[in-house]
């Protein structure tokens, strides 16, 4: 009788934190329904490999901005802005300092309600209707937001506080109040080194950079520096994957980047890819020497779909999770043709695990996620090389035998990453 009261206990107790969780969660959802919005944009420019700055603004006279966003290629892009921004101002950013200059080629249009038709821009160097307060000043600094705003190269340790696992969990279920907090962006966890190459570890669902603390300690300091994203998990992977593109680019620009090696633990691989397929499709990949995916589920998550099926509240993070979302659908390939293609590529390893782990779970997979759905044959031909390791999947990011994977592709990857840009 006691153990059954027990189980009962135990019961309610996740009953009402799940209802907790899905009250927050709901009105989070509101809030980002009430806040984001995206617009597709086709730049009509002969320079297909220029550099374009987007910037939102409340009024082209304001002398603040509500965010911006870098690319690089004039082919159909997607922005996402605040729905409260008024105009979009969009710039070729010729001498790639960020800053707005005269004589570079400009335009400036009011944001139309509905979001359905594409934006065609026609940029000019021969207005005077520029803002006048962005002339020459530097972006980061104009910055007026209803968030904190992602954090670029501010100094961590795996100790602190955005890296808890409250706050994953508060990224999961309250991403926007994520975002208020300053959590989010690409943190360093060593001084920046122009001579050692950079290595961006990015996180799965309801995690934190802190998951990969036994991998780190395994990698070579002395030729390599550790960067980490923390995100909030909740979120769409578009919006995310969009976001890893605008702080690489940003990265880019800040630090003169020439050789990035990207390392994605489960939905973090998802993340990536999806940031890859949109670096491609602007012909920005170049500093990309390599990408490794750990445990990432390629063909989706099946318990995702369960969540839209069931849930009394859907995470925005569950509908292009699901095996048969658009999000996964599109992976691997050209966003808006919809082909394959393999230009500028980075070589990508692709690890997976196949320890079954618990009592419960007895499906051919990691414990978490099927080894269908990580070894999606998309996924597998789209990879250089592809590793198995006999490990759940958590216990495969402290596997010595993934760090010296690791090591030994980052070596290939550099000599080739550094033949292709002779």
């Amino acid at each position: 009788m006691q153990g059954l009261k027990i189980i009962f206990a135990v019961t309610m107790i996740m009953l009402v934190t799940g209802c907790a969780n899905f009250r927050h969660l709901a009105k989070e959802v509101d809030m980002l329904d009430s806040i984001y919005v995206e617009y597709r944009v086709i730049i009509e420019s002969q320079h297909e490999t220029e550099s374009f700055v987007f910037i939102q603004l409340q009024e082209p006279s304001a002398d603040t901005i509500d965010g911006y966003e870098v690319v690089i290629g004039n082919q159909p892009i997607t922005v996402t802005g605040d729905n409260m921004s008024q105009y979009l101002f969009t710039f070729n950013d010729a001498n790639n300092d960020l800053r707005f200059q005269v004589g570079e080629a400009f335009s400036i249009i009011a944001l139309p309600e509905e979001t359905d038709k594409p934006l065609q821009l026609q940029l000019s160097n021969t207005q005077d209707n520029y803002p006048q307060a962005l002339v020459d000043r530097p972006l980061i600094n104009l910055l007026n937001v209803k968030f904190s705003p992602a954090k670029i190269g501010e100094m961590a340790t795996l100790a602190a506080t955005q890296f808890d696992r409250e706050s994953a969990e508060l990224g999961m279920w309250q991403p926007v109040t994520h975002l208020k907090q300053g959590n989010s962006g690409v943190f360093f966890l060593d001084d920046f080194d122009k001579s050692k190459i950079p290595v961006l570890f990015i996180h799965g669902m309801n995690g934190t950079a802190r998951d990969f603390e036994p991998l780190i300690a395994k990698v070579d300091r002395q030729k390599y520096q550790i960067w980490v994203m923390n995100y909030p998990s909740g979120l769409p992977l578009e919006l995310l994957a969009n976001g890893l593109n605008s702080l690489i680019k940003i990265i880019d620009y800040r630090y003169d980047v020439k050789t990035l090696h990207l390392v994605a633990h489960s939905m973090g691989g998802l993340v990536t890819q999806g940031y890859l397929d949109l670096c491609r499709n602007q012909l920005g990949c170049d500093d990309i020497a390599s990408f490794t995916s750990i445990s990432s589920p390629f063909g989706g998550v099946e318990s995702a779909q369960s969540g839209l099926d069931y849930a009394p509240v859907v995470m925005p993070a569950w509908r292009d999770l699901a095996p048969n979302s658009k999000f996964i659908a599109t992976l691997f390939t050209d966003r808006f043709s919809g082909h394959e293609d393999d230009f500028s590529r980075p070589p990508h390893q692709l690890i997976f695990g196949y320890r079954v782990s618990g009592i419960i779970n007895k499906k051919s997979s990691d414990g978490v996620i099927s080894l269908e759905s990580q070894l999606r044959d998309r996924a597998q031909q789209r990879a250089d090389r592809i590793y198995g390791l006999n490990e759940d999947h958590v216990s495969i990011l402290a596997n010595n035998s993934l760090a010296e994977a690791l090591h030994a592709f980052w070596q290939i990857s550099e000599q080739a990453h550094k033949a292709n840009n002779q």
